[in-house]
């Protein structure tokens, strides 16, 4: 039976091409109200308001082909889509809507009394409730490229291997993905990093076309050494020549430590000119704070900061020095200017080492021979990282960190954001390199491992 799909907004500005991403056998909806609801949005970022137009456009140049009529206009993809103005007789008796949602739920109260199959496809929890009592069928709107949170992509395989295998590993190398009896079981990614164990024995490698070549994780950048496998394929994947690298873990397993430490690094052995780093903040947070905009960013920086001051001053975990304090070593300047006269983590700001960095206004520049750190990734929209990683020139890197599992923005969720969005349409791209670090791999205290999994 053909289905009727009726769109509410964040539906419809999900993505350019929003309104073919239903079956073919499918009927989608789009209410004239909804429309006009869409046209009234104020504030939407750059990406959003280049989906609107080219949403509305496309509707636009629909007219000619029936898409007001009761046929509608036969997509590419085979779907009917179609504008509906009418039911507006039908009788909704439900507070608290706006009038928007009002209309919304006549046109599936309408289409659903001549006996159609009608779904309302809307995000909005309290929306869905109201549909249900009125008897109306309602989901929030489902993308294929956004798994559930377990079925996302992570990056790593881990696998138990026979004596042959891992000893070709440390004699040869690399071996063949086929000589891996298993490996029919396994999606092989290219960059995937894969994990062989053989008794007490590890080897550490990546999926480089048909092959699975050993990398080495023997690296303490600015002396931070990895304390277990997320943290050594965490390194081979800043050192590496991926241009993107997108690192998932829950709070506490060192992600932004190990890339910042890794970053300042390959600063001094001139990899890079500069290191940028940002995060999202909501406009409304920046607007009463003074300065520039990137001053404004600044204040919201301050984990990268506790970070910095980790790396100057050393930290102990366990009562064992994890990190040696640098003080006295004279840093990339020269001889005179000893880490030892700041303790702050804003000497590398001071010194313009790293540079603070606004999302809002990066669209336009060039980002040449530079390592960009998108922290808190997690809380950006996914059509908001298309504008960031297209300014990537020679020689950048752009390394977004978060954890899906912690999202503060309300527009967004577990698998509804960026980190997911780059993880899920980037993964076996050559460019790219996945990153994830488990729950069992947090270095804080176990108060804080429980407090994630629980609270």
């Amino acid at each position: 039976m053909t289905k009727y799909f009726v769109l509410r907004p964040h539906a419809v500005l999900s993505s350019y091409d929003s309104l073919q991403r239903f079956g073919e056998d499918n009927v989608v909806i789009v209410p004239m109200a909804v429309i006009d609801e869409i046209n009234s949005f104020k504030d939407l970022s750059l990406e959003k308001e280049k989906i609107r137009r080219k949403v509305l456009r496309y509707l636009r140049s629909a007219l000619s082909e029936g898409v007001l009529t009761d046929t509608g206009y036969q997509q590419e993809n085979g779907s009917i889509l179609k504008i509906v103005t009418n039911y507006n007789d039908c009788k909704i008796d439900i507070p608290n809507v706006t009038e928007y949602q009002r209309r919304t739920l006549q046109v599936c109260k309408g289409l659903q009394n001549e006996g159609h199959k009608v779904t309302l496809v809307t995000n909005n929890v309290a929306l869905q409730i109201k549909a249900y009592k009125i008897g109306i069928n309602a989901e929030e709107f489902k993308d294929e490229i956004f798994p559930v949170l377990e079925e996302q992509y992570t990056g790593r395989i881990e696998i138990e291997v026979s004596p042959d295998v891992i000893n070709k590993m440390y004699s040869e190398h690399s071996v063949d993905i086929v000589e891996i009896p298993c490996f029919p079981e396994y999606e092989w990614y290219e960059n995937c990093y894969v994990i062989m164990r053989c008794g007490d024995t590890t080897a550490y490698g990546k999926v480089h076309g048909s092959r699975i070549d050993k990398i080495s994780v023997n690296r303490e950048p600015y002396g931070v050494k990895p304390m277990n496998d997320g943290q050594r394929l965490l390194m081979d994947a800043l050192f590496d020549d991926s241009q993107l690298v997108v690192v998932k873990g829950s709070a506490g397993t060192g992600k932004t430590l190990v890339s910042l430490a890794s970053a300042l690094a390959r600063y001094d052995d001139g990899d890079f000119k500069k290191i940028i780093v940002t995060r999202h903040v909501r406009n409304d947070k920046l607007g009463y704070l003074p300065g520039t905009v990137d001053e404004k960013v600044s204040p919201f920086l301050q984990g990268i900061k506790d970070n910095l001051d980790v790396l100057i001053n050393g930290d102990e975990v366990e009562g064992k020095p994890r990190i040696k304090a640098k003080k006295n070593k004279a840093n990339f300047y020269g001889e005179d200017d000893k880490w030892g006269q700041s303790e702050s983590g804003e000497y590398f700001f001071e010194k313009g080492i790293i540079k603070p960095q606004a999302l809002e206004i990066i669209q336009g520049r060039s980002i040449l021979k530079t390592l960009f750190i998108i922290d808190e990734a997690q809380n950006i929209e996914p059509e908001e990282t298309k504008p960031i990683v297209t300014r990537a020139a020679k020689g950048a890197k752009f390394i977004f960190l978060g954890d899906p599992s912690q999202v503060e923005n309300p527009k967004l969720s577990e698998r509804y954001n960026a980190l997911v969005f780059l993880t899920e349409r980037m993964k076996g791209d050559t460019d790219c390199t996945v990153v994830t670090l488990k729950d069992e791999e947090s270095v804080r205290s176990r108060l804080a491992r429980v407090a994630s999994k629980l609270l």
